[in-house]
């Protein structure tokens, strides 16, 4: 263990890593299941009064400062008003293949379908159907996945050409091509072997098989790393 894991371990507990949170939850009777990531844990906080009362599914990312409800304790001012005990809970069920947005709030009887993504500071509640973007306070849905999915394929070049003019401009020398691990399809040639720091990338989530298949089912908008590049620093901003 390292001086920084021992020192988050003495500070923060069974919060420490994602895999210690996610191992704690599962003790406490949650249901998790597998390649489920808490991006700083220290700062999530999952709602243990009932934990058996939480799914979440398999490939889900939850981000920081995110929070997971499954009661509601505002019976007290109740109780204040008229002296009745009016318990409030609900389940709270996370589906397959997940993201979290930081900041969002999930409350009891929300239910999150699979391939959902849920934008930073949303409020979810109730059903959230598959396949769709959500954002917003309540969370409502922005788009299809497919369109979200277009979207982003879109973006891929005049995001990466962007990346690498502002590191340009801060450092005044070109970027490593390991800094563009999320861009590399634009340039990597899809015959030569890709260097470690690709192969992470696809490694995420046990993803290798699908995401070598769609590499290779793909073709590169460059003839390489210094051919996108110069294409980056002759074309007009």
């Amino acid at each position: 263990m390292s001086l920084k894991q021992l020192a988050l371990q003495l500070v923060y507990g069974h919060k420490s890593s994602s895999e210690q949170y996610v191992s704690w939850l599962r003790r406490q009777g949650m249901h998790i299941g597998q390649h489920v990531h808490l991006y700083t844990p220290w700062s999530i906080k999952i709602d243990t009064q009932r934990p058996w009362m939480i799914e979440i599914g398999d490939n889900v990312h939850i981000t920081a400062d995110c929070s997971i409800l499954q009661h509601d304790y505002s019976w007290a001012l109740v109780q204040r008003l008229t002296g009745e005990v009016l318990g409030s809970c609900g389940m709270v069920h996370i589906g397959n293949n997940v993201f979290i947005g930081q900041k969002s709030l999930i409350l009891k009887g929300a239910e999150i379908g699979d391939n959902t993504i849920i934008g930073a500071g949303s409020v979810v509640t109730g059903h959230l159907e598959g396949n769709a973007v959500y954002a917003g306070v309540p969370a409502k849905k922005i788009s299809s996945l497919d369109v979200y999915v277009d979207k982003r394929r879109n973006l891929q070049l005049e995001e990466a050409t962007l990346l690498v003019r502002k590191y340009e401009e801060v450092y005044d020398k070109r970027p490593p091509k390991e800094l563009l691990r999320e861009f590399f399809w634009l340039f990597e040639s899809r015959d030569a072997q890709l260097n470690e720091t690709f192969q992470d990338v696809f490694r995420l989530d046990d993803n290798t098989e699908r995401s070598q298949r769609a590499f290779i089912r793909s073709e590169p908008m460059f003839e390489g790393y210094e051919a996108f590049l110069e294409y980056v620093e002759s074309d007009p901003q």
